[in-house]
């Protein structure tokens, strides 16, 4: 800072006032200049200065009766300092410019704090502001904190801009209060201009889409945004209506709240529609009319995210509620197998027991523990079945080369397949590799999906088999299963479909649509079963009257 410490007592540092002290200061205050605010014409002046004088300070200095004040100031932060340590005090006692080449030199100023202090002030070039009654107001003045001088052209510049201060000062007093409306209202406009420009800037860096309308409910501006969001080209939007772009919820009478996003919809250039959310303001402009804008945002990836969340999470819930069925399932099983084994064995022993041929009696209980023996074998099915979806029998798994593998299951699977079921394999060519499975169980898992897609198409139909190989990044987070590397196998039929309240229990153990005694309901069970166990999984798509698909993923092996 050029301002040093305002010392009580000090006296001005040219020693003591100048002839006629009192009318310079009458004739500074007939300016009407001190403390008012800025303005371009004086502000020009000093930076011209020190642009042509190449210094990093220059001021316009009024000395007043203690203090300097900067009607302009280029470099310097000080709106004012004391007139006590001020170099411009001893310039207004001339009519020429004065020069300092080194102020630490020279006996006058080598003790001033401006050069001890933080300022390090060297040199001092100031020409004074003399007026036409031979007044000298203060001068304008260049600084350096390097030692320098101060050639015979570079001292014509500052007179020639001595002069021009003082014509600005003439102009401004001649002038009055016109002269200050005026620079007021080039300032105001210079800032709405620069505000201006920041707010347009900023309106163009936010992703958000900002649309102003007018009092006709058309549109008065966009922003870059809006106009990549509506497909519009700059400019080519403005008077098109509103209601052609957005439409939004009706708020509930009473309850206008302007506070509050809306949700609605747009509309592109080229027609398509697109989910929108909405925060709107409105507000009076200069001519006193009602305006209004809105900020507007394309909610098309918010809502494909919440969908997708909600789709994990009833997956989650779903593989939560069978793995709680697994787990009861499990433990009924067990305890029936345990109960089943010597009704089994014992019929078994009963029966050997029994003569082949004899007495109508004898005839008649062989044929009773026959119909135990069956029973009770048909009951261990459903418990091997149970315990399959339990995952508490774990059939032996091992590397297969898993399309050879398939190719082999449906071979067996169209054996069972009725005449009017028309069986269509595609297998894509890049599908290769190898999988642990079991293949059995993969028997078992394909003749299911046959069957209830026989039954779903009433032993007319085309079913329909597809593996490829793909691999999985976000989407098997759904699935509960890691990303990868995976075989997929899609088995789709032309049959009923199914509503979503059937879909949602398709996988429970015993839940069946087919009438009782045509089914157990587990078979759908142990495939969702077998598939965990083989750290893959299951899921389906369908949609009443368009048949059923059913997707299966497992795990590319990476040992060959």
């Amino acid at each position: 800072m050029i301002a040093a410490p305002h010392q009580s007592g000090a006296q001005p540092a040219a020693g003591g006032a100048p002839p006629g002290e009192a009318g310079r200061l009458a004739a500074l205050r007939r300016y009407q200049v001190l403390d008012t605010p800025q303005e371009p014409a004086f502000d020009r002046i000093v930076r011209l200065a020190a642009l042509l004088l190449d210094v990093p300070i220059a001021l316009i200095s009024l000395v007043d009766a203690d203090r300097q004040w900067f009607k302009a100031r280029y470099g310097l932060d000080a709106p004012e300092a004391p007139r006590a340590t001020a170099f411009c005090d001893h310039a207004i006692r001339g009519r020429s410019v004065m020069v300092v080449p080194n102020a630490e030199s020279d006996p006058r100023f080598c003790d001033n704090p401006l050069v001890t202090g933080d300022m390090h002030l060297r040199f001092y070039a100031g020409a004074p502001l003399v007026t036409p009654d031979g007044f000298a107001l203060g001068t304008i003045c260049a600084i350096d904190r390097a030692p320098r001088r101060l050639n015979g052209r570079d001292e014509a510049i500052l007179s020639a801009l001595a002069e021009q201060v003082l014509h600005e000062l003439e102009v401004r007093s001649a002038l009055g209060e016109l002269y200050r409306e005026v620079a007021e209202g080039r300032r105001t406009a210079r800032t709405l201009q620069s505000e201006g420009a920041k707010l347009e800037a900023l309106l163009n860096a936010t992703e958000n889409a900002v649309v102003t309308i007018d009092t006709d409910g058309r549109v008065a501006s966009l922003n870059r945004a809006a106009e990549a969001m509506f497909g519009f080209e700059p400019g080519r939007s403005v008077g098109e209506p509103i209601a052609g772009l957005v439409a939004t919820e009706d708020a509930p009478a009473g309850c206008e709240d302007l506070t509050r996003s809306i949700n609605g919809h747009g509309w592109r250039k080229d027609g398509t529609q697109f989910p929108i959310e909405v925060s709107r303001a409105r507000w009076t402009d200069a001519q006193g009319c009602l305006a209004s804008g809105a900020i507007v945002r394309d909610v098309t990836e918010r809502h494909r995210a919440e969908a997708e969340a909600r789709r994990r999470e009833a997956a989650a819930h779903s593989h939560d509620k069978l793995a709680a069925l697994g787990r009861t399932a499990g433990g009924v099983a067990h305890a029936l197998n345990n109960l089943l084994q010597p009704v089994i064995g014992l019929t078994e022993l009963e029966l050997d027991d029994l003569p082949a041929a004899g007495a109508d009696a004898r005839t008649e209980s062989r044929e009773n523990l026959s119909m135990i023996l069956e029973s009770g074998k048909q009951a261990r099915e459903v418990v091997r079945k149970m315990l399959m979806f339990a995952r508490k029998a774990r059939p032996a798994v091992a590397p297969v080369d898993f399309p050879a593998a398939l190719r082999r299951s449906m071979a067996r699977c169209a054996a069972l397949l009725p005449p009017g079921i028309d069986l269509e394999q595609v297998i894509d060519a890049a599908a290769v590799g190898v999988a642990v499975i079991n293949e059995t169980e993969l028997d078992e898992v394909m003749a299911n999906l046959a069957a209830n897609a026989v039954y779903a198409m009433g032993g007319n139909g085309t079913l329909t088999v597809r593996l490829d190989r793909l691999e999985m990044t976000e989407a098997a987070a759904a699935l509960g299963i890691a990303a990868g590397s995976w075989f997929r196998i899609s088995v789709a039929d032309t049959g009923l479909g199914m509503d979503a309240e059937t879909r949602a229990q398709i996988f429970e153990p015993f839940f069946t649509t087919k009438p009782i005694g045509e089914g157990t309901g587990l078979g759908l069970s142990i495939a969702y079963g077998v598939l965990r166990g083989w750290k893959g999984a299951i899921a389906v798509d369908s949609t009443v009257g368009r048949g059923s698909t059913f997707t299966l993923y497992i795990p590319v092996s990476q040992t060959p």
